[in-house]
């Protein structure tokens, strides 16, 4: 009763703090320039200042700000915090909801409690940092698959006598977002006086991309020292899409060992459940004995072992 208690106020306190960080704060098309610009005009009220002050300087502070500028979240890092306390607060509630079923006598019990509750700390602590390292990847790959067709509008506009911005302003018509909000914060940034350089240069620290590096620098150098700036970006263009035409055979070559990593990695988890609905004194063989538990950490360790061997088999980049 007293953890359904405390599960219920901890999702009200999600809830509260969820409704205060979205006063504002997001919109429906993503990272809009209107919502760059009231962003900007939040950054002197800060909503959990012993937060900020708390993480500033931090080794995470930095990569989790990143982060949240590549996905596209209007918060700052402190609000974010804050979300990561809540979620770990919840988390550590279930946890603790069920180690209360586990037996408590013996060294094996203890051992298993201590064990569930560090889970339970580091699941609620990583959670959320893998949520939003997710959201940024998931949005990083959008705008480096929709950079090669902006490109070529850029490349067509500039043929056909306009200006790169004006090519930019033209892009931002005809694409969707998240690359479309993207160049219309740079187009704004240039309207309000800011260097072109300076602005595409802004744009690829946001998204943190080696594609948009490798666009950006080309274009800089060639906008200072002159050339055909056209056929530069079409070259680029065509580099990119030979990138993406590599990446989706390495993903369709390693499609097997994922599959079959997930398989193996899910397929004990999902007999276990099974087996404690169907035949729970069976199963509570496995979890309430003191040599269940020793199979159960022998386990998780080879378990582990294995996940790791199958992550850095399918590991392409390093």
């Amino acid at each position: 009763m007293q953890t359904a208690v405390f599960l219920l106020i901890g999702v009200n306190i999600l809830f509260l703090v969820a409704s205060r960080l979205r006063r504002g704060a997001t919109t429906d098309t993503g990272l809009t320039v209107e919502g760059a610009q009231m962003a900007m005009a939040r950054n002197k009220q800060e909503r959990f200042q012993f937060l900020g002050r708390l993480m500033r300087g931090k080794k995470g502070t930095s990569k989790i700000d990143r982060d949240l500028v590549s996905a596209g979240l209007l918060i700052k890092s402190s609000e974010f915090y804050m979300i990561n306390l809540v979620g770990m607060g919840l988390i550590i509630l279930l946890g603790l909801y069920f180690i209360n079923g586990l037996p408590s006598a013996g060294f094996f019990s203890l051992v298993r409690r201590t064990g569930f509750l560090v889970l339970s700390v580091y699941l609620g602590w990583n959670i959320p940092r893998w949520a939003l390292g997710f959201l940024a990847n998931q949005r990083r790959t959008k705008l480096e698959y929709q950079l090669a067709d902006a490109l070529a509008i850029i490349s067509s506009s500039l043929r056909g006598g306009f200006s790169f911005v004006q090519g930019l302003d033209m892009a931002s018509q005809q694409l969707e977002p998240p690359i479309k909000d993207e160049f219309a914060r740079v187009i704004r940034l240039v309207q309000l006086g800011l260097e072109t350089s300076r602005a595409l240069e802004q744009m690829s620290e946001r998204i943190n991309s080696y594609d948009y590096d490798m666009t950006v620098s080309a274009t800089n150098i060639q906008l200072s020292v002159g050339g055909n700036l056209s056929q530069m970006l079409d070259s680029i263009a065509a580099t990119i899409r030979d990138r993406i035409r590599l990446r989706r055979e390495i993903a369709a070559l390693t499609a097997q060992g994922r599959i079959s990593g997930a398989i193996l990695i899910g397929l004990p988890v999902g007999i276990a459940l099974m087996l404690r609905v169907v035949n729970p004194e069976y199963m509570g063989l496995l979890t309430n004995t003191p040599e269940g538990g020793v199979f159960l950490y022998i386990w998780v360790f080879m378990q582990s072992i294995g996940v790791f061997w199958i992550k850095k088999l399918l590991d392409f980049d390093n």
